[in-house]
């Protein structure tokens, strides 16, 4: 088991800043990082800087590649006004569950300090318990909202048909059909 990178020994805000210069660097210039850390009091290696950016340079681009595939999903049912199922409300859900998913594997890799990752990990249960009962009552209210509009579909159609002069069965029976019940 590789020990532990001494970048996470940092102190918070010093690790904060190293991420902003990492990202605004588009992930390069290791040896300026690792000579700004000395600059700062902290002895960290340039192979420690990378192998911490590289890292880094992972969970960043699989974020971004969420939020690129959320925002076209977005735009693609804003174009169509398709969403009247919850379908953005269920494919964020999901992105959320992915994300939850991430960080429990990334807990359960975490050997320092288990106290911290085990209230951590009780925070993500809690999250996926409520994301769980979010997604079940968008899907109820998704079948909710489909047999009213078929429901609504079906009542106009009989209506025109009984105006068109079709007899009480025939109304009936065509009814029945687009409710899709069985007799």
């Amino acid at each position: 088991m590789p020990k532990r990178s001494k970048v996470y020994d940092l102190p918070p805000e010093v690790r904060d800043e190293l991420n902003k210069q990492l990202v605004g660097t588009g992930f390069q210039g290791y040896d300026g990082l690792a000579n700004w850390l000395s600059d700062q009091g902290f002895q960290v290696s340039r192979s420690a800087v990378h192998r911490y950016g590289k890292d880094l340079q992972e969970e960043f681009e699989m974020a971004m590649g969420d939020v690129r595939k959320t925002t076209e999903m977005a735009k693609a049912w804003a174009d169509s006004d398709e969403d009247t199922q919850g379908a953005l409300m269920g494919a964020t859900a999901q992105m959320v569950q992915e994300n939850l998913m991430r960080i429990t594997m990334a807990l359960r890799k975490s050997e320092d300090e288990p106290e911290k990752a085990a209230k951590h990990m009780a925070t993500v249960s809690h999250a996926l318990a409520d994301l769980g009962r979010m997604s079940l009552g968008q899907k109820k209210w998704a079948r909710e909202v489909r047999k009213e509009v078929a429901t609504e579909a079906a009542n106009k159609a009989a209506e025109f048909a009984k105006k068109g002069g079709m007899s009480k069965a025939l109304v009936s029976n065509l009814r029945k059909e687009l409710l899709g019940i069985a007799e």
